[in-house]
């Protein structure tokens, strides 16, 4: 079926890489079976708590997104799941502000790994955001795990988890695809896969993309370039099976991406003389108004980012009897990426002396290992024990001329977790888990020397009773833990004191009442799931934050390094802590309404707020309310301005829906289908610029035929079919020299996109 997080398929039974219920995680679909097939109604299964197991007996909120369901909706990239799984948000500011949220709770920007809301794993191994929002490439299976986690895998995330299953090659037959894509966004994509036996205890699987697109198509008027993105993916795997009890998976992956970046403005461009003759240089573009649609940026230079990642699993099982295994997961993950942002959003190029481009370039490694031992599933008493460790150095190095060059900042992580999960089915329909995890984290600056540890106590407990084979009702309670940063993150800016770049640790705890419901022999589907989380201390980040070096100690002072009127302007991404909640509300529901006909969809409303948090803020009157108008300034004696807030915990939408049918027919002796995906969101506000974007709808299409052996496909799509543009994050006022140019800056969604694709199935 053409749909996330649905208990039946509109596909033939999956093919598996290994026997059902061989180990958890082993019994996935494959990429390349046909995607129009006779409605079959089979359980998706789900390894969220470690064991493969049907996603509705499970006693949290899980969305599943198939092999299938990417492959029909034509999903490129990690960032186009937002449109499939309702209250999931994964958003770019610029190519080093990339962020996923679940439930309102948004990460800070560039706050690094221990900060994640949401932790991503591939196959099983935690990666970054970046790597994660790299395209999508012979996936097997996607598990979007909604509430507190860190009982079973990697590091606690107070919000979510994101598994990511890739491919393995069969030991029974060869198997694989080849597909084509052009579209009018200067699109072309080309991937491939093919794997199968090597001998009776060996199989193998690669498998490779090129991806080539224009993105949101924004434009340069003075440098003629437009946004685009190159991506390049091969990645290898091998299956090792040496005996019926033991078992390897490597997978090795390097990824290469390029690009170019630009941030959109709307209003009039200023012109010399404008403001009172303020405005001492003019625009390239003095004079023209732009509007969401013009698409157009005015910096002088490009804004190009590059992406470089190696990366490797290994997941070994042995199993020490028909009961208890022992599970080993590790990773290694290098990567550099490399952006260079120019500040010249309004176009006035050398003149406009004040600092204009900013260079990031970034290089991370990561090891990491973990242990479980557990049982094979069945049974009055199941349970887990296991260590994780990990080891990051993080060395970025930021230049901004003539503010500052070479500004480094290089630490060390450790992450140390002992954990475990016991649960005891009382009776055939009631069961209670419980799971206790031990969290240390170690930070250093190796430049300052500045070290801090941090330790916490996390777990979580459910119980669920099924009331018939169909009707299960679920509550849990989970609690969550993210370090603080401890003094060793740099100062936001020159001049700034350090605290503005740091912030202490969090922690959270949920409750979630669920209820998930089966009818009608399987064809419908309905899940419903209540949710309250309250955060002590939620780790933040306000970008774009007006400061100054000197602080005026008799009212409000320049947003500038000097204090003065005419200096630098001073401006930069503060951190910080505020107590917090979310609560809100999540309804899932699909249906196989005829043999050749399906429907579903995702509804949530989340209200996820600040409760009287004390903030870094852009207070331009110094009255203690946010906002943004008129010269940048600065409260009295302050090097940042900081206001109490209510507001939301980021420009997420409070209610969001996303909804899909597939029709299945025949066009003689060939098959042929219709599909169609909608993804709606309400308005959001925007806490840094206190700005409120409207709400809005895109809707996205595919129609394709199937050679009567179903070894072919031929899908005519569209993405955003009535061109709905909408400014998605808001960078406030562009000022030149504290002066108000009259522009605004921003991002903005993708206009329609239509492509041709053409696969061939082995």
């Amino acid at each position: 079926m053409a749909a996330p997080a649905m208990a039946q398929e509109v596909t033939a039974p999956p093919r598996t890489t290994q026997p059902t219920g061989a180990r958890p995680g082993d019994a996935t679909p494959i990429a390349d079976q046909p995607s129009t097939e006779q409605n079959t109604l089979v359980d998706i299964i789900v390894t969220a708590n470690k064991r493969a197991e049907p996603v509705q007996k499970v006693a949290q909120t899980v969305n599943v997104v198939s092999a299938a369901t990417l492959q029909n909706l034509h999903v490129q990239n990690t960032v186009e799941l937002g449109q499939m799984v309702g209250g999931l948000s994964l958003t770019v500011t610029s190519p080093s502000e990339q962020s996923i949220s679940l439930r309102g709770i948004k990460e800070p920007s560039g706050g690094g790994p221990s900060t994640y809301t949401v932790e991503t794993y591939l196959n099983e191994v935690p990666i970054t955001v970046f790597d994660s929002f790299a395209t999508t490439l012979d996936i097997a299976q996607i598990e979007v795990l909604k509430g507190p986690q860190g009982t079973l895998r990697g590091r606690p995330s107070p919000s979510g988890a994101i598994t990511i299953a890739t491919e393995k090659g069969s030991f029974t037959d060869f198997s694989g695809y080849a597909e084509a894509t052009v579209s009018d966004h200067v699109g072309r994509r080309f991937e491939a896969a093919l794997g199968g036996p090597i001998s009776d205890t060996l199989a193998f699987r690669v498998a490779g993309v090129h991806d080539y697109n224009a993105l949101t198509e924004v434009r340069n008027i003075n440098n003629g370039k437009r946004n685009y993105q190159d991506t390049n993916v091969l990645r290898g795997t091998l299956d090792w099976r040496p005996t019926d009890r033991l078992s390897f998976d490597v997978m090795g992956q390097y990824t290469k991406q390029t690009g170019d970046f630009y941030r959109q403005i709307t209003g009039r461009a200023p012109c010399a003389g404008d403001e009172g003759d303020a405005i001492k240089v003019g625009s390239i573009a003095c004079g023209q108004t732009f509007d969401l649609k013009d698409k157009i940026a005015l910096t002088e230079g490009a804004n190009p980012f590059r992406y470089r990642g190696a990366l490797l699993t290994v997941n070994g099982h042995y199993d020490i009897s028909h009961r208890i295994d022992l599970a080993y997961v590790g990773g290694y993950n290098d990567t550099t990426y490399t952006t260079n942002l120019n500040f010249d959003f309004a176009g006035v190029g050398e003149v406009n002396n004040f600092g204009r481009f900013l260079l990031i370039d970034t290089r991370r490694k990561s090891l990491s290992n973990e242990l479980r031992l557990q049982s094979s599933g069945g049974g009055f008493y199941n349970f887990t024990y296991g260590v994780f460790q990990q080891h990051t150095i993080s060395d970025q190095v930021q230049s901004l001329p003539p503010l500052f060059t070479d500004q480094r900042n290089k630490t060390v992580t450790d992450d140390y977790g002992i954990f475990t999960t016991q649960r005891i089915d009382f009776t055939s329909r009631d069961n209670i888990q419980g799971g206790l995890r031990y969290s240390k984290v170690n930070l250093l600056n190796q430049l300052t020397d500045v070290a801090r540890s941090y330790h916490a106590v996390t777990g979580n407990a459910s119980y669920q009773h099924q009331f018939s084979p169909h009707v299960m009702a679920y509550v849990s309670y989970g609690t969550s833990f993210r370090p603080g940063s401890g003094g060793t993150a740099a100062a936001p800016q020159k001049g700034i004191p350090i605290s503005f770049g740091n912030f202490d640790a969090e922690k959270s705890r949920s409750v979630e009442l669920g209820l998930k419901t089966q009818w009608f022999d399987k064809r419908l589907t309905a899940n419903l799931a209540l949710f309250d989380q309250k955060f002590d201390g939620y780790i933040t980040s306000q970008f774009n934050v007006v400061c100054t070096a000197t602080p005026n100690p008799n009212g409000l002072g320049y947003a500038t390094y000097e204090g003065t009127a005419d200096g630098a302007l001073c401006y930069g991404t503060m951190t910080g802590n505020g107590n917090a909640m979310s609560r809100g509300v999540e309804l899932e529901l699909s249906a196989n309404v005829t043999d050749h006909w399906s429907v579903g969809g995702i509804y949530t409303y989340t209200d996820a707020h600040f409760t009287n948090a004390l903030l870094p803020c852009n207070d331009y009157n110094g009255d203690g309310v946010l906002d943004v108008d008129g010269i940048p300034r600065v409260q009295k004696g302050q090097y940042v301005s900081v206001c109490t807030t209510n507001g939301a915990l980021g420009s997420l939408p409070k209610v969001s829906f996303t909804a899909n049918s597939s029709y299945r027919f025949e066009l003689g002796s060939m098959p042929g289908y219709v599909r169609l995906n909608s993804a709606s969101r309400s308005s959001a506000y925007f806490p840094q610029t206190g700005r409120t974007f409207p709400g809005y709808t895109t809707v996205n299409g595919s129609i394709g035929l199937l050679s009567p052996d179903r070894k072919w496909d031929l899908s005519l799509w569209a993405k955003n079919i009535f061109n709905t543009v909408k400014e998605d994050t808001d960078g406030g006022p562009w000022s030149i020299f504290g002066v108000q140019s009259g522009l605004r800056i921003g991002t903005v969604t993708n206009d329609r996109e239509i492509g041709l694709s053409l696969r061939r199935t082995l």
